[in-house]
């Protein structure tokens, strides 16, 4: 074999194909650490910039090419398998083209001016320089990484000789001070107060400073306009100062006082503060040799003698070499997205001036910012829109046109896109997203592409899922014996309180109770919504539970807010910890306290220092006594906002913009008096038809208090009053509950299944078809069910029901069904486990930690690229874990091939679970990827940029390679065996968990809750991988001892 052929057999080899993959998947997850820990400009110097990065991807396009004619992907019969193996071809063509080719940045914009130029979002080193009036420039964009490892050299031909730049040294979060130089020059430091915090200068011999209503001169001529002035002067290493004005000092050290007289030489010393004309200056160093320098800002912590305002800015130290002269210099700047401080030098006859930092680029043409608007939802602060009017002026094409700029509406001029990004905190500017990207079309060929060849995979008979599909083995069933422990999460606590307490809480009417909740309510974030679905919220904030003591939600809060006297007597306020018990004087065995064991004798509230403690702790380090007393601070505050009359914003006022609805005492207190009668007056009925309610049962006139409250919303708020239809389909959704009813019916319908299938293993004459077939029809008739209550809550909401935690586990358990129906044909184990999978993820929808509020949404997720992104990506976790729930199943089989009498029955149930299992992971991996890459398009379309490395896109991609790898193993000899891919499987879908909830807690990004400050592992986390550990381990002893069964060919 020739070198070359060697080469290529080496290059084409899926060996080499599944260690580029894994090494892609590898770095591109410690980046995102890296990312996390160390900055977004270290995991670019380290990773995502280098060539050996590039390389890997590179030799993945050419492993590709390779592979599509070894394996003769070309041909009729795998025309599919070809089209989506050619697509990342296309993907890759497109990013190599975007990465060199492309650029992107922002543009600032205030009302009324007009912008040319953009910030690039690269860090580039700039070198320019002045000799004899004539100009040079060199750029170059450089990744420095505070853990060093990224040097560089730039060079820049000045009249026949070059300037070198070289890397030096790289300090994050850099503080710049003077220090003592025997070559220095005369140089002090000052800090200056502003009303923004302190700020320091430097100031060289022969410089000056102005300052606005102070100007400062050292060994220079004072010019210009009169304004008080301290004009510094250099003595022969002696430094003092003269005055125009009066200054009064003050020693810093012993606190001693004086005046300084105008016109009079003093000397300037360090550590002294000067008043000068209402301006405080502290000076911190007066050196006759010195020189500036920077070091990490925690060694200038420990020697600074005040406190300082640090804008966390790191500083490139570099070596300027030019004529045989060097000069370290220090660029002050942030890297990426941020543009640096220019460092101007002489050395000869030369001018050099040196930035580090996202650099200016020139548009050729201008956008005229017309007018800001930011739309805000009713009575909130938070933004529904924010729209750009802008007017765009090409003189050299003479083109003038209108535009409007808003989330997911570009402007598209030129080869530039523009995109809504942000705005100023007044509201008078706009922050626009700029991009300028050649490689966006070969990319988006290629996503068409992939989707194209993925779905005809499916319908192709000689793809891989093709032949599973008409591949059965002649038993099918399984045994999971851990999930039974599901059954004790269901037991029901019995809840207590005084029976005479409850007795006197029972006098609300229900009737009156459910008219009450039909009432609207102004939640914080903007939405309009009954009260019903407000009490729900706040009963489950409180308690956990959604009705107690035999009485609804609505007579709960409408008890709470008419009888607080008795209600807080009542134990009703969750509290999980013994030491918060004890705290609170509770029994330590109680799982509920009441609002008055929260105080103690004289109305101290008892948790208040060390909730503030707790809340003062980082959340890494808060133990699980801390993470209680935030919860139950948090509930106890709920319920005074309850007992308050806080919670009740159902008061609109009259000709207010806003919209703000506003609680009784707002409205009693700060409404005109007209206006505060009126809704006085309505507040003494509602009171007056309660009482009569409670004393005689006669509860008319306080329904009409109700609907009077109602008329009044509907005549001063109606442009925000939601449909008739819309209320009653909420109230309907809240009564029904269907979602915390599935769960069990899902549970305990694949659990009979699954029980039943194992003791067929044992007597395998008994027929459970029947069985089988009624636990098909409960799964598609509760999967209609479900399918209505996902559209219900999509119409209440107005948006894709998936744009939260809750949200997203609903619509996983609806995918996990699916992907049961679909394959039940084919195997009575998928239907079992889908069952019991779907079953957990909806009990787990339903845990306190995750939030089952309808909200509104930030303006960025109003996209239809976003909704079809999460319901195709959400969808394929579904099916990814079937095929990781299958794959639990079959390691507990190979566990149990050591039995030698049942061992080729259990064989069969293993090739046939590892059929389906397999079927799911293509299924879920063509979602996934189509799903990740909708997503891209949906970022570009945007804020335009369709990948960015960002923590959750990364994983995204990382989940894909993990799967590929999977799916891919059986090309190599090695691992081509039904174990190793039955423990990948297992192993895989960590991904997925870090992807949909590790990245959002333990890494810093767009996508994050963390912003770098993780919360601790959970314990639980740890027996998990434990138990898989073991499963895996115990049942690798069997591995050999599978009976091979030929398959059944359909």
């Amino acid at each position: 074999m020739t070198l070359i052929k060697k080469i290529y057999s080496i290059l084409i080899s899926m060996k080499l194909m599944l260690l580029l993959i894994f090494l892609f998947a590898a770095a591109s997850g410690i980046a995102t650490f890296i990312e996390n820990d160390h900055g977004i400009n270290t995991s670019w110097a380290l990773v995502y910039s280098t060539c050996w990065f590039e390389a890997v991807q590179v030799l993945l396009g050419i492993s590709i090419i390779g592979n599509i004619f070894k394996y003769k992907m070309y041909t009729k019969k795998k025309i599919p398998t070809f089209i989506f193996h050619i697509a990342f071809l296309f993907v890759l063509l497109g990013s190599g083209i975007t990465r060199y080719y492309g650029y992107e940045g922002v543009m600032h914009i205030r009302e009324g001016a007009t912008e040319h130029r953009m910030l690039s979002s690269d860090a580039f080193l700039q070198v320019g320089a002045t000799k004899n009036d004539k100009k040079y420039y060199e750029e170059e964009i450089v990744y420095i990484s505070a853990l060093g490892g990224r040097e560089f050299k730039t060079t820049l031909d000045v009249d026949g000789k070059d300037i070198t730049v070289k890397y030096k040294k790289f300090i994050d979060k850099a503080v710049k001070t003077a220090v003592e130089d025997e070559n220095g020059v005369p140089i002090v430091s000052f800090v200056i107060t502003t009303p923004q915090g302190p700020e320091k200068f430097f100031l060289k011999s022969g410089d000056f400073i102005d300052l606005g209503p102070l100007a400062i001169y050292f060994d220079k001529e004072p010019t210009g306009e009169a304004k008080p002035i301290l004009r510094l002067i250099n003595n022969n290493g002696n430094i003092s100062f003269v005055s125009n004005v009066q200054i009064n000092w003050m020693k810093m050290a012993d606190r001693s006082e004086g005046l300084y007289n105008v016109g009079r030489e003093y000397p300037f010393e360090a550590k002294k503060l000067y008043n000068i004309n209402g301006i405080q200056l502290v000076s911190k160093a007066v050196l006759a040799k010195g020189k500036v320098t920077v070091i990490d800002e925690d060694t200038y912590k420990s020697t600074a003698s005040m406190n300082m305002k640090f804008d966390s800015l790191s500083a490139l130290v570099v070596d300027v070499e030019y004529d045989g002269i060097h000069k370290e210099v220090a660029l002050m700047g942030s890297g990426k997205r941020f543009k640096g401080y220019t460092e101007n030098i002489k050395i000869a006859d030369t001018e050099i001036a040196l930035e580090w930092g996202s650099k200016i680029i020139e548009l050729p043409f201008s956008l005229r910012l017309r007018d800001f608007m930011l739309i805000k939802y009713p009575g909130s602060m938070s933004p529904s829109s924010y729209e750009s009017h802008v007017t765009l002026i090409d003189k050299q094409n003479l083109v003038r046109q209108e535009h409007r700029i808003y989330m997911n509406n570009v402007l598209d001029y030129g080869g530039y896109l523009f995109f809504q990004s942000s705005y100023d905190k007044d509201e008078k500017g706009t922050i626009l997203s700029v991009n300028h990207d050649p490689g966006k079309w070969p990319t988006y060929f290629g996503y068409t592409l992939l989707a194209i060849g993925l779905f005809l995979n499916f319908f192709n008979p000689n793809g891989r899922f093709g032949k599973l599909a008409r591949t059965k083995y002649e038993y099918k069933a399984g045994v999971t014996a851990a999930l039974l422990m599901f059954f004790s999460l269901f037991n029901a606590q019995t809840l207590t309180a005084s029976t005479e307490l409850i007795e006197q809480v029972k006098n609300i009417d229900a009737e009156h109770a459910e008219h009450y909740g039909t009432l609207l309510v102004q939640s914080r974030d903007g939405r309009i919504k009954p009260i019903d679905s407000f009490a729900i919220e706040l009963l489950n904030k409180i308690s956990s539970k959604d009705s107690m003591f035999g009485l609804s939600h609505n007579q709960i809060l409408l008890g709470m807010a008419s009888n607080p006297d008795v209600w807080k007597q009542i134990d009703m306020i969750k509290v999980a910890h013994p030491k918060v018990s004890k705290l609170l004087g509770v029994d330590e065995s109680k799982k509920r306290f009441a609002y008055n064991d929260a105080f103690d004798r004289n109305g101290q509230y008892k948790l208040g220092e060390l909730a503030e403690e707790a809340l003062r702790k980082r959340s890494a380090i808060r133990d699980m006594f801390d993470k209680e007393i935030i919860k139950v601070d948090e509930r106890v505050n709920v319920a005074y906002m309850i007992y308050s009359g806080r919670f009740m914003t159902v008061f609109p006022l009259k000709g207010d913009e806003t919209n703000k609805w506003y609680y009784p005492e707002e409205a009693l207190q700060g409404f005109p008096p007209e206006a505060s009668k009126e809704v006085l007056t309505l507040l003494r009925n509602n009171s007056m038809g309660l009482v009569n309610g409670i004393n005689r049962g006669t509860w008319e006139e306080a329904n009409k208090a109700i609907d009077d409250i109602k008329e009044y919303q509907k005549k001063y708020s109606p442009s925000i009053i939601p449909d008739s239809m819309l209320i009653e389909a909420e109230l309907l959704y809240n009564k029904m509950n269907i979602f915390d009813k599935l769960y069990p019916i899902y549970l305990l319908a694949g659990l009979i299944l699954l029980v039943l299938i194992f003791v067929r293993l044992a007597k395998p004459n008994i027929n459970i078809e029947v069985v089988t077939r009624i636990v098909l029809g409960v799964f598609v008739v509760a999967f209609v069910i479900h399918t209505m209550n996902l559209g219900l809550r999509w119409y209440i909401a107005g948006h894709a029901p998936w744009s939260n935690g809750y949200e997203a586990m609903l619509y996983i358990s609806w995918t996990i069904i699916l992907a049961g129906i679909l394959f039940a044909r084919s195997s009575e184990l998928a239907v079992a486990t889908t069952g019991i999978f779907a079953g957990i993820t909806l009990f787990v929808a339903h845990l306190s930690w995750l939030n089952p509020q309808i909200t509104t949404l930030v303006p960025v997720l109003k996209s239809y690229w976003l909704t079809i992104h999460v319901s195709i990506i959400t969808a394929s976790y579904g099916f990814l874990g079937l095929s990781t729930l299958l794959g639990f199943v079959v390691l507990i089989f190979y566990i149990m091939l050591s039995s030698k009498d049942k061992r080729e029955q259990i064989s069969v149930n293993i090739f046939e679970a590892t059929r389906i299992s397999e079927m799911s992971m293509i299924v879920g991996l063509s979602l996934l990827t189509v799903g990740n890459f909708l997503g891209g398009v949906w970022a570009n379309e945007s804020w335009g940029r369709y990948w960015g490395w960002d923590p959750k896109e990364t994983w995204a991609l990382i989940t894909i390679l993990v799967y590929v790898f999977v799916i891919h193993m059986r090309f190599v000899p090695a691992l081509k065996s039904n174990f190793v891919f039955t423990a990948a499987s297992v192993v895989a879908y960590s991904s997925v968990i870090m992807t949909y909830f590790g990245v959002n807690y333990y890494l810093s990004g767009l996508h994050s809750y963390a912003a770098g400050d993780p919360v601790p592992v959970p314990e639980w986390i740890y027996y998990v991988i434990s138990v898989i550990i073991i499963l895996i381990v115990s049942a690798s002893f069997n591995r050999n001892k599978l009976v091979k069964i030929k398959p059944i060919k359909q």
